[in-house]
């Protein structure tokens, strides 16, 4: 839908509104639908990145309501305190997890272990400190808790490889182009 809404904007008009929402939520719906060789581009949109993450997913809702209704559910803050997470999170998680150590962090997010308690505080420290992301934090639990996703472990429901590059690139636009706006 995002990438609908760009494609409208670049092309002078501003898609505002529930009409053009439910228009653009169609026509996407459309797309992920449509066959490719049998299978539903949805499909092979999996089979590039089996989990799209939680946060991943709370940032382009977020940037599809404020473009349709106008409403910033995440201020820039908290948008980036977010692709800092996913950055020093990626950072640490993928490549380890690709064998440059002996150990794998990757193996944390089966069960009950360090993972959730830095995942705790994180969120209580961003609670204390009113940053709106603590709120996706909570999201990504609740939905391993009620599993959501068909992975069953937490790093899944916390950052994906897109995420972790759409968090560089938002860093580096932020940081190429000043404060301006960034979700």
């Amino acid at each position: 839908m995002v990438l609908l809404q760009e494609v409208v904007r670049w092309s002078g008009r501003h898609p505002r509104g529930w009409i053009s929402a439910i228009v653009i939520g169609c026509i996407a719906a459309g797309v992920v639908a449509a066959p490719v060789e049998g299978l539903p581009l949805g499909r092979w949109l999996i089979s590039f990145n089996a989990n799209f993450s939680i946060p991943l997913t709370a940032t382009l809702l977020v940037r599809a309501v404020r473009i349709f209704f106008g409403i910033r559910l995440l201020d820039d803050r908290a948008v980036v305190t977010g692709w800092t997470f996913s950055l020093i999170a990626g950072a640490g998680l993928y490549p380890m997890a690709l064998g440059l150590t002996r150990w794998d962090p990757y193996s944390a997010g089966w069960g009950f272990s360090w993972l959730f308690v830095l995942m705790f505080i994180l969120t209580a420290v961003l609670l204390a400190l009113k940053n709106r992301f603590a709120w996706v934090l909570m999201a990504a639990v609740v939905a391993y808790d009620l599993r959501v996703l068909e992975s069953t472990n937490l790093w899944d429901y916390m950052i994906d490889p897109l995420w972790v590059m759409a968090s560089g690139v938002g860093l580096g636009w932020k940081a190429a182009h000043g404060a301006r706006d960034a979700a």
